[in-house]
């Protein structure tokens, strides 16, 4: 097993701290919450006698998952491949263990304040085991889609093929759960995907039903493991870690 240096591990947290604060990335974060108050807004002003909370948190939430998450982390990953600083890292005999928690701590840590704040904009209500949940299940999610956007970001060449490889994916992934209810054969799509997740979750706090169920809880947890296994050993085997 990789042994960690907390000295290596804190310096990559730092420069991808500071990558995702540039104005390049955080512009989608903040649209994130953008949506949310634009859309509270929007469908306020329209209708004050259906609550549709559930909704405006859940179009951030996706966007935030989706956005900040694979999106963002892409195009930093193969910004620092156009700049060379990642075969700088590499070279200073970081190994992909390393590589792999420095990246994703700064980008899960931001998602998780977003997916805070989109429930404060929007006005969602929720207990205290609805929040626990909620906090949870977004995690969980952020991390996968983070994960994933490393994945591409591995392959991608710099930021605009990024956005080119992600650009399809991410439209499935928002599009599929807002779109779920329309016939039986999308919603079983997207309740095997970790974004249709999170939209179920939404729904059933607002229905005062059970919060979540072990399939959901299951999808979650295999595409987590199965999206770390898939980075580490593309990482290593695109030649980003030597032996």
């Amino acid at each position: 097993m990789k042994r960690i240096h907390f000295n290596k591990l804190l310096a990559i947290i730092e420069v991808k701290g500071k990558a995702l604060f540039s104005k390049n990335f955080i512009i989608m974060p903040i649209f994130s919450l953008g949506i949310t108050y634009i859309m509270k807004l929007a469908y306020g002003a329209i209708s004050k006698d259906v609550d549709m909370t559930g909704y405006f948190l859940s179009l951030g939430i996706l966007m935030n998952v989706c956005m900040t998450g694979v999106y963002c982390v892409a195009a930093c990953l193969a910004e620092e491949k156009e700049k060379n600083t990642l075969r700088t890292l590499m070279t200073s005999s970081v190994n992909g263990l390393e590589f792999f928690l420095g990246s994703l701590i700064p980008v899960i840590l931001l998602m998780m304040v977003i997916n805070v704040l989109c429930v404060l904009i929007s006005g969602f209500s929720m207990n205290g085991i609805e929040w626990l949940c909620y906090m949870m299940i977004t995690t969980i999610s952020s991390t996968i889609g983070a994960i994933i956007g490393m994945i591409f970001g591995i392959f991608a060449k710099n930021q605009m093929s990024a956005g080119t490889m992600t650009t399809p994916l991410l439209m499935l992934l928002m599009l599929i759960p807002m779109f779920s209810h329309i016939n039986q054969v999308i919603e079983t799509i997207s309740n095997y995907l970790f974004t249709g997740v999170i939209m179920n979750f939404i729904e059933h706090v607002t229905m005062k039903v059970s919060l979540i169920n072990p399939l959901e809880l299951t999808v979650l947890l295999i595409e987590l493991v199965l999206s770390v296994l898939a980075f580490l050993v593309l990482y290593k085997k695109n030649g980003f870690e030597a032996d």
